[in-house]
């Protein structure tokens, strides 16, 4: 791998799934705070594994928050001048970081001396693969430790209902392309999908939208695509309130709540700085509560499901458009329609608030988070019609005392893809040695 060192997966259920405490650091060696990754959180473990636990600090610190100097590394991990040198020396062998001058002055100096040395991560040998599972579409792309995504693409997903193969052999295929055109493959990948998935072995249990159940979606890709790294799988929308928790509009934020409908809808839930999974790793199904009883059916069997009123096709029944043969094609139109001031689309968006409110009023009376973030459809929803959104959450809202605000998920169509690659960096640093 040209010097950048992967740890060896062990057993079938390393190698597919990631327990969901290691996202956030709770059950790891992990630290729990990003910014405070004292070497005190070590103490009484033998040298070897205070050794790994030492480099994974520095690694997610980098990988969080970006280039650091010697100096600022030792400052928030409590190590040596020496120990941070010896540290950054065996990344720098395994070609996970690189250092450099700094051309900028740091705060204080009077220009003398030596700048300080920066170091910072080589991701484009160090990257992980991201791969956004969506009913219409497969977005896949290269994202280096650090956030930066280094390579993309999107394509119509060529998916059978019912059958995964051939959305299988497609996956496959990207990934085969996508990983020949680079020097070294992937350290870790991470897929983000539309239904629930279980954390004991990371299997998806049941994608209604999607026609699958019971399917080994990490197992099977490895095999298909000839993956040696490890395999993360989790469900969309909880990846992507991580990637918005760690990266965009809640960023610093402890408390949380992400919804965001496509074709479903899905929640993402942040508690004191933890992303919410429940017994089984279910949490945040938002989609199939029950807004409207006795109403329509949904691809999961029961009637009334908050996303019969609020998804892509209830939005698009709002226009006449119902059963479309190209759902995404529909969508887009009726988004740039809006954009373009068109009385017909921005009516539809105006009807889809009273739903949208009854689900959001539930939310914030359960959870009590100080942001609520919209994504996928519901972002549009807010820029042309924020106004008739409001109104009728304040109409709805059981506790209007509760203080919340409402935004827009900053990362749009990347926060799946980018929560994937989150799920797939925790997924390398748990394992790292």
């Amino acid at each position: 791998m040209g010097g950048v060192s992967t740890p060896t997966p062990v057993g079938a259920a390393q190698r597919c799934n990631v327990d969901w405490r290691t996202l956030t650091g709770e059950g790891s060696d992990e630290p729990r705070s990003e910014d405070h990754v004292t070497a005190s959180t070590a103490q009484g473990r033998d040298p070897a594994s205070l050794r790994r636990h030492n480099l994974r600090a520095l690694l997610r610190h980098l990988h969080l928050r970006g280039p650091t100097s010697r100096v600022g590394l030792g400052e928030v991990t409590g190590l040596t001048r020496s120990a941070i040198a010896d540290l950054v020396g065996e990344l720098t062998e395994r070609g996970l970081v690189l250092e450099s001058g700094s051309s900028q002055q740091q705060p204080g100096r009077t220009g003398r001396g030596r700048p300080p040395l920066i170091v910072s991560l080589r991701d484009e040998r160090a990257y992980v693969l991201a791969i956004a599972i969506d009913v219409d579409t497969v977005r896949i792309g290269r994202v280096g430790l650090g956030g930066n995504v280094l390579e993309e693409m999107t394509t119509q997903h060529e998916h059978s209902p019912g059958d995964p193969t051939p959305g299988l052999e497609q996956l496959a295929r990207l990934v085969r392309e996508l990983v020949t055109t680079t020097e070294a493959p992937p350290i870790a990948v991470g897929v983000a999908v539309p239904g629930l998935v279980r954390d004991e072995d990371g299997v998806v249990t049941r994608a209604p939208n999607l026609g699958w159940h019971e399917l080994a979606l990490g197992q099977r890709l490895r095999e298909s695509a000839d993956i040696t790294a490890p395999v993360v799988v989790g469900n969309e929308a909880r990846l992507a309130a991580l990637a918005e928790h760690r990266r965009g509009a809640g960023r610093d934020r402890t408390d949380l709540v992400y919804v965001s409908a496509g074709v479903g809808v899905g929640a993402g839930i942040v508690a004191h700085d933890q992303l919410l999974t429940g017994n089984t790793g279910y949490a945040g199904e938002i989609g199939h509560m029950i807004t409207s009883p006795g109403g329509r059916t949904c691809h999961c069997g029961a009637r009334g499901c908050w996303e019969t009123e609020i998804g892509a096709d209830a939005l698009l029944r709002r226009i006449g458009v119902v059963e479309p043969a190209d759902r995404q094609a529909e969508l887009e139109r009726l988004f740039d329609r809006a954009e373009r001031g068109d009385a017909e689309a921005l009516d539809a968006f105006r009807q889809l608030c009273a739903p949208v409110a009854t689900g959001l009023a539930n939310l914030i009376n359960i959870f009590d988070p100080g942001l609520v973030l919209l994504g996928g459809l519901l972002r549009p929803l807010l820029r042309h019609a924020e106004g008739e959104l409001r109104h009728s959450l304040e109409r709805v809202r059981g506790l209007p005392e509760l203080p919340v605000e409402l935004g827009s998920a900053r990362l749009g169509e990347q926060g799946h893809l980018l929560g994937a690659a989150e799920a797939a960096v925790s997924s390398f640093l748990a394992s790292f040695e």
